[in-house]
Formats: C-alpha cells, sequence, structure tokens
C-alpha cells in the first residue's frame, strides 16, 4: 500500500487528516519548517467552481496526514475568517478530519445540530487536486475552525518526493 491510499477512510472510519496554522507570510513559515529539516510543498491558491476561494497554502505531507500552513490571499468570507481568528493569534486555528464521504458527514452534523455550512468543492494546482470539504459553522466552533475533507485526489497530493518520513528514536 502506498502513502496516499493510507489517507482515504474506509466507511465508517474517521480520522484526523490534518491541522493547519494560519499565518500572514507563507514563505516565512515554511523557511522555518524547512530549517528544521522537513520538505515543504510549493505555495498553492484554493479554488472553487466560482473562483478564487480566498486562501493559499504550503504543506508539510506526513506519511499519515499533514501539516497545512495556510494564509488568506483575496477578499473573500472564508480569507476574512482566517484574519479575524489570525487578529487573536497567529497558530493552529483548524483541525480536519478525513472522511470517506463528505455528503454523509454533513447529514449527521446537521441531524446532530451543527448546522454545517454548503459543502465546498475545491481544487488547487489547476484541478488536479480536488476534495471536498464540509465545514462546521463558525458560531457552533467560535475556538476554531472544524472541518471534514474527503480527497478525492490523494495520489495528487502525498506524492512521493514531497512526503516527510519523521522517525522518533
Amino acid at each position: 500500500m502506498n502513502v496516499a491510499d493510507r489517507q482515504k477512510p474506509a466507511p465508517g472510519e474517521l480520522f484526523v487528516d490534518h491541522v493547519a496554522h494560519f499565518v500572514a507570510d507563507l514563505d516565512a513559515a515554511a523557511r522555518i519548517f524547512e530549517s528544521l529539516g522537513m520538505k515543504v510543498t510549493a505555495t498553492s491558491a484554493h479554488h472553487t467552481p466560482e473562483g478564487p476561494a480566498g486562501t493559499s497554502n504550503r504543506l508539510v505531507m506526513l506519511e499519515q496526514g499533514y501539516i497545512e500552513i495556510l494564509s488568506p490571499t483575496h477578499d473573500t468570507p472564508v480569507a476574512n475568517r482566517v484574519r479575524a481568528q489570525m487578529a487573536r493569534y497567529d497558530g493552529v486555528h483548524l483541525l480536519c478530519y478525513g472522511t470517506p464521504d463528505a455528503a454523509a458527514e454533513h447529514r449527521r452534523l446537521a441531524a446532530h445540530g451543527f448546522e454545517p455550512q454548503p459543502l465546498v468543492d475545491l481544487s488547487r494546482e489547476g484541478g488536479t487536486i480536488r476534495f471536498k470539504v464540509v465545514r462546521v459553522a463558525p458560531e457552533k466552533m467560535p475556538e476554531g475552525r472544524v472541518q471534514y475533507v474527503q480527497h478525492l485526489t490523494p495520489e495528487q497530493i502525498w506524492r512521493a518526493g514531497d512526503v516527510n518520513r519523521l522517525r522518533l528514536e
């Protein structure tokens, strides 16, 4: 089994996919990770079918999951929420769970009163990386952004040359 195959949960399974560190300067944050010996992906902008989603990122890919370095780049509701959270502090503000079925996760959250926002189709790098995201309404979890992702193209995200193989000894 390759690294990309391990990123898609089985039906009924849920796990932490990634955490996101909100920063003003993607390149400065990437240099910190690189100074620790980690590979960081190039800058990539998020897009919806309607246009820019308002954020860009760089990733520290791990054998399971990743660390996202996220920055607001446009004037959109999503970018403005990132800015509002960064006004409190730069740092980790997002926890994202991996799910095999974003639509089912949306229904489950709604049934439990979390009032999820509409399901979002996102892409990066000209559409070669595609995923669906379910976000819990900000007022339901004001302390941070909780979301769920269904990776549609994990093989495009977890490319062998980008993965950091960390070993604690």
